[in-house]
Formats: structure tokens, sequence, C-alpha cells
């Protein structure tokens, strides 16, 4: 149970982190002044019972949040290795590996920054923290790992090791429970007022990384929600910066049901997560977003047909618009451009609406040719290749790919119901809730 257990943990690091660059240090971070961690009796076969393996190199791996990165590398001589430095090092949990990449074991520097580690008899000397976690270890191998945790905590609760302990083998029970609950337990286990934490390696900073996960959310509340849950605990500030990062981050992912998790991420939380530099940045994405969210109002838009001739989005007398912007050379917008069409055809009174459609890659002859075979002339039938707009489209819209959609109620001055569906969403949207009455 021992090995197998950090065995995965490596190989989860290892595998699906990747190695990232070494994290700055800031003044609110706890660190030590050097280090030396002499790993010696290097024997593979005693260790492991694998034989002709003899790692000529072994290397320090660091943690920060979710990210691995390489700290130091020490060469094997006479079955004996040392990392030695004299720079200021995080507090955290670090891993001892080889060349090979077989994790051989995971070390804590703190108060202890200088001692020994053999190898072949997996046994630390020199450190109090690194032989409890030791001792830790020992009884997994016959005893429940859980009730172990808590007997741990339960007799050391403020030290550095419990806290690590719990954050990362606490939490080992519960790999099939719903993801947002998981999450949830996985951070009420780990200490987040501790920014060692952040030095670690527990599951809560991999279950940050949402891009691996299926979130559906209702609504903007189902978002706000979930934010709130995950950020409503206390914790120290590098680690509320790290969570606000990484969920910005993992957010930002072109979704436009995430938006309001970024405006609600940016708006309500201290900015000091924003690396020096980049302030400006962050703003004029969020001014952006929100130009575009559902509840919005867009301005005037106007474009082009192949006459020449300006259309505004102010003379669509319909309840409804849609607005189409796409391009005549993409896949998607060759699939769907037409099924748009033919429920504009078969609803478009029904459901009173109008499609303004425009074209934004300037390429006028496959518009025009694209446009022909499929009769597209009876909606409002636009090109930027045909005139200046009034707005630059693809700057406030955000289109980074086509095609992109927008449903806008006009009685309500213009305002975004939705963006970004899809058309079988707006056709449910219309057959359900918006039939012209």
């Amino acid at each position: 149970m021992r090995r197998s257990l950090y065995i995965y943990i490596i190989t989860t690091l290892l595998c699906l982190t990747g190695l990232q660059a070494q994290p700055t240090l800031t003044s609110d971070i706890p660190s030590v002044k050097g280090y030396q961690i002499k790993v010696k009796d290097i024997d593979f076969n005693k260790r492991f019972h694998v034989k002709n393996v003899h790692p000529d190199k072994l290397y320090l791996l660091g943690h920060y949040g979710s990210d691995v990165y390489l700290l130091d590398s020490a060469i094997v001589r006479k079955s004996t290795a040392v990392f030695k430095s004299k720079k200021t090092t995080p507090c955290g949990v670090y891993t001892i590996t080889s060349n090979n990449m077989v994790g051989l074991r995971e070390v804590i520097l703190n108060h202890d920054n200088k001692f020994t580690y053999n190898l072949a008899d997996d046994r630390v000397e020199g450190s109090e923290e690194n032989q409890l976690l030791e001792q830790f270890l020992i009884k997994t191998g016959n005893g429940n790992i859980l009730e172990l945790c808590h007997e741990l905590n339960e007799a050391m609760p403020s030290s550095f090791v419990s806290k690590y302990v719990m954050s990362i083998y606490g939490v080992s029970h519960l790999d099939n429970i719903p993801y947002t609950d998981r999450m949830i337990m996985c951070l009420d286990a780990a200490d987040l007022s501790d920014p060692r934490i952040l030095f670690s390696h527990p599951k809560a900073w991999s279950l940050l990384n949402t891009q691996n996960y299926e979130l559906e959310f209702d609504n903007t509340d189902s978002v706000i929600h979930y934010i709130d849950r995950v950020l409503n605990r206390p914790m120290c500030t590098p680690v509320r910066d790290y969570i606000v990062r990484s969920l910005f981050q993992n957010f930002d992912v072109h979704n436009p049901d995430y938006d309001p998790a970024l405006i609600y991420l940016y708006d309500n939380f201290d900015k000091s997560w924003i690396e020096e530099g980049r302030e400006g940045r962050y703003k004029r994405k969020i001014d952006n977003l929100r130009k575009i969210v559902p509840g919005a109002q867009i301005p005037e838009l106007i474009s082009h047909d192949k006459n020449g001739k300006a259309h505004s989005t102010n003379e669509i007398q319909t309840r409804y618009t849609v607005l189409w912007f796409w391009d005549p050379d993409c896949d998607h917008c060759q699939e769907m451009t037409p099924v748009l069409h033919k429920m504009y055809q078969e609803h478009a009174d029904e459901w009173d609406f109008e499609v303004f459609a425009v074209e934004v890659n300037d390429d006028h002859d496959r518009w025009v040719a694209f446009s022909d075979l499929h009769q597209l002339w009876d909606w409002t039938n636009l090109s930027t290749s045909m005139g200046d707009q009034n707005l630059d489209f693809i700057e406030y819209f955000d289109i980074m790919t086509t095609p992109v959609v927008f449903l806008i109620d006009n009685s309500k001055k213009h305002t975004i119901i939705a963006r970004q569906i899809t058309l079988d969403e707006l056709e449910h949207f219309f057959e359900t809730n918006q039939k012209k009455k």
C-alpha cells in the first residue's frame, strides 16, 4: 500500500502536470536558507527488488500548486548523491526521483534543512518531521489510512507533517464521489491558512484544473455559487491568490457560459493575484466581456450588403434578432449556416425573428458563391468586404472562431439573451417560450 500510493502520486505529478518554472518567492512564504539532503545506499535491488537498474543522477522536484518544477539534481557516486544549495528555498514537500523517473521518496523541507535519506532501508536521519512522515508511511502498509491520518492530526494538529498528510492521504477515499463535492472536501482537508501547503501536492490543487472535468452550470447563479463554495473558507493571501488565479485561468476557455465567472472573480476578490504588469490586460478583457454577456445591450451595428447598401440592427422590426458572424471558409459555418437558414425560412414569421448575418473574413467571392448556392439573400446577408462597418465586430464580440451567434431581444433595448448557443438550443428557446403571440 505504501509504495503503490507513492508511485501513484509521482506518476500523476510527472505525467499529468509536467515540469514548470520555479515559482517566485515573496515575503509571506516561509523559506529556508540553503539545504543539504544526502541520499545514500542507492540500491534499487534492495529497495524495490529491481535488478540491473543503476541510476547515475537523482532529481529533486518541487511543487507549486498543481505544477511540478525541477529544483536540483545530484550525480550518483558510489551509491550516494547529495543535493546541496545555499539559495533561499520555499518550505514544503519535495520529491526525490531518479533519471529513469522512478519515484523514490517525498521529503519535507522545513525547519530541518540538513538530513540524510537511506534509500535501501527507506529511512531518514536528522529530520524529526521526515521521521514522522516515515513512521506514518510504514503504518499505512497494515492500517486504515484515513484513521491513521486522523490519529496523526489529533496528536500533532499544528505540525506541518500532519497538515500535509491530511491534504493528500486523508482524501484518498474520495475518488469516486461527484467532482464538486470532492473538490470541496479536498479543500476542507487542506490547511489553507498555511502557505506551505502551496509547495506540497494535495489533491485539491489538481482538482482546481476545471478543464479536466465536465462542469455543467444551469445559469449564472450556479457559476457564482460554485466559486463561492471554493473560496468561502479561511485561507492565507498566497493561497487565495493562487486559487483565484487558477479558477480565472481555467474558466478563461472561450466558453461563454464561464464569462460571468471571470467577471465575478475580477470584481469580488483582491486583485493581488494578477501578475505585475498585466493589470491592464485583465481590465481590458473584463471590460470587453461586460459588453457581451447576457443582460448587456448591444450598440447599433452597421454593415453592407452585396450592393454596398448599409444595413443597421436598429432597422429590424422583429421581436428578436439572431446575430450570425460567420466565414464561408469555416467548415462549421458551411454546415450550420444552411441549417439556420432553413429554420429562418420555416419559422421566422412564426417566431418573430430576423437574422443579421455578417461574413467576417472579407472573402467577397466565397461569400457571394456560398450565398448564391444556398440562396441566403432573403435574410439580412452582409459582409465586411463590402464597406466599413461602424464597429470592429471581431474585437467587440470577442470572435476567436466562427460561427458566433447571439440572440437579441429587441423589445428590451437590444438586450443579449444568449451567446454562442447551439442551433438546437435556439430552436428550443423559440419553440418552448417565445412563439409569436
